[in-house]
């Protein structure tokens, strides 16, 4: 057996074609050049998430003829992958790991067989994750629209609930399959679809509009529904349905017209309830970019965790969130060390490092 020195190595040995997806804080393709780049350490792995790579492996094993699946047939016939690999500081994966990874899977294919081994190596794997059903959802539609095949009959169910009168007292939404609603959002890039969307945004049932939020995460979305869901933003008084829009802008540029309600949302620096951490948990784990990129709404966030009175919890989650991220943790540990911070910052900070707060004065 040649020496094994990378995934791609690997499949290579069990004669199979792979794709990769990322699963950490969107769904998105890895191209093959990222795939050779990261897989040989060339560049760091290129959508880090908590310090991991979450990679989805779509492996084409090929049939009993030792034909390839058919490109529409991969989903079917094939296997998926779903492993976690930890990244070293410089965000590259950690070859320790990695190798160990490669070793236990050899060695169970080497035990089962190449076909059974590719369906099972992942048992008790400890880099093996299963993605929550919302993620699984969304995975399966873009793959779906991606190999071009039609999609589910809950696409179909959905496709009608969103075309008829959508009245305060139509329960007919309970029904509705979340396969169907993710694979509504992949086609967000369709004029027909994006219409029902926006409908959809504006009138649909809250247990629809969420899901459906956390679907358009993986998406670009056209201005005029970035605009839309904006618009919700500084009009919903509901804590979860403001984190699921801000999920759903995720992938926005940061400018005045999203800053400017961002800032509204967040409201002062001095107080921050309970129901203020749906938001800030999901501007630090989907949108730490925008964070990065404005130090005021990072201060904000911080100071406002700082004013809290829970023991500094919330501050030390959101603190070891942001530091995770390549965008966030410079600008993060420049305002933690700045001399301008408020009493309350201060003393979190100093709790932060040696878990011994001083007293405010």
């Amino acid at each position: 057996m040649n020496k094994i020195e990378s995934l791609s190595d690997l499949f290579d040995m069990v004669g199979c074609d792979v794709s990769y997806y990322d699963l950490g804080r969107n769904i998105t393709k890895i191209t093959p050049q990222q795939a050779v780049q990261f897989d040989r350490k060339q560049q760091a792995y290129p959508f880090p998430f908590r310090q991991h790579a979450w990679l989805a492996c779509l492996l084409n094993m090929g049939s009993e003829q030792g034909k390839k699946a058919k490109k529409e047939d991969i989903i079917d016939q094939g296997v998926i992958w779903f492993i976690k690999l930890p990244l070293d500081e410089a965000g590259c994966l950690n070859l320790g790991t990695r190798d160990h990874f490669i070793k236990s899977i050899v060695d169970k294919i080497l035990h089962k067989g190449e076909e059974a081994g590719l369906s099972e190596a992942l048992e008790d794997n400890p880099y093996a994750f299963k993605p929550d059903q919302e993620r699984m959802a969304s995975l399966h539609a873009i793959l779906g629209k991606n190999l071009h095949k039609a999609p589910s009959h809950y696409f179909d169910d959905v496709v009608k609930y969103l075309s008829s009168d959508l009245t305060a007292d139509d329960n007919s939404w309970q029904t509705l399959g979340l396969q169907g609603i993710a694979e509504l959002a992949a086609r967000v890039d369709e004029s027909k679809y994006e219409t029902l969307i926006q409908k959809a945004i504006h009138q649909a049932a809250n247990p629809v509009v969420s899901p459906l939020c956390h679907a358009l995460e993986h998406e670009v979305l056209s201005s005029q529904l970035q605009a839309t869901l904006i618009e919700k933003l500084q009009t919903e008084q509901d804590a979860l349905m403001q984190a699921s829009y801000l999920r759903a802008l995720s992938r926005a540029d940061l400018n005045d017209t999203l800053l400017l309600p961002l800032f509204g949302l967040l409201g002062s620096l001095t107080e921050c309830k309970n129901d203020d951490l749906h938001p800030i948990a999901a501007l630090a784990a989907k949108c730490p970019h925008w964070l990065g990129q404005n130090s005021q709404l990072l201060r904000i966030i911080m100071e406002k965790l700082a004013h809290r009175e829970d023991g500094y919890i919330a501050f030390k989650q959101i603190a070891a969130e942001l530091s995770q991220h390549p965008e966030a943790k410079q600008p993060l540990w420049a305002l933690l060390r700045s001399g301008h911070a408020s009493p309350q910052l201060a003393q979190a900070v100093s709790y932060l490092f040696t878990q011994t707060p001083k007293s405010v004065q």
